[in-house]
């Protein structure tokens, strides 16, 4: 009784289009009474309709649709996965609400991912833009070092070394300020 509960109060907040709270109904639905299957079909539509809103270089992500790895290129995965949902959204079999929504976005995924040439398009669409190296050059790295400081005989060696302490933190704050100075000149 409890299972069912929490599937209404997920099913109301399916059709408000709280996908979010929906997903959490289900799965605490689920973790009461594992063996529901509309639990798991109101998780497969909200990870279908999650998953179609987000965008990969102004594309939807068809993978992430159909709950798979952009690197696979196994088509009985991918297959396989097209069929688990479709079983689980179709709108025959699921009476939810956006399950024929979420049906349609598996299809779509299925007809793009399982022709060869229109993967292959598609694959190239989305790492056009996404081989770009954003690693600092080496150079500015070591730019960034600063030198080591070792105590030794110097114009410091007869004072104190409360004075020495002194020197030392006014030459790291000078090193501080021509960096912040180095910093802001070379941003723009």
């Amino acid at each position: 009784a409890e299972a069912e509960r929490l599937l209404g109060i997920a099913e109301k907040l399916l059709q408000n289009r709280d996908l979010m709270g929906s997903r959490e109904f289900a799965i605490l639905a689920q973790e009461t009474e594992p063996l529901l299957e509309a639990s798991d079909q109101i998780m497969a539509i909200v990870d279908v309709l999650l998953a179609a809103d987000k965008r990969v270089n102004s594309h939807p992500d068809w993978y992430a649709v159909l709950q798979l790895d952009r690197r696979s290129d196994d088509l009985d995965l991918i297959k396989k996965q097209y069929r688990r949902l479709a079983l689980l959204l179709h709108p025959d079999k699921s009476r939810f609400h956006l399950a024929g929504h979420a049906f349609k976005l598996v299809a779509d995924a299925w007809t793009l991912l399982s022709d060869p040439v229109k993967k292959s398009v598609y694959d190239k669409d989305l790492t056009f833009f996404s081989r770009v190296d954003l690693s600092v050059p080496e150079w500015v790295q070591q730019q960034e070092k600063l030198p080591v400081r070792r105590p030794g005989p110097g114009p410091s060696a007869g004072r104190n070394s409360a004075a020495a302490r002194e020197d030392i933190l006014a030459d790291e704050n000078s090193r501080r300020r021509r960096r912040r100075r180095k910093r802001s000149s070379t941003f723009w």
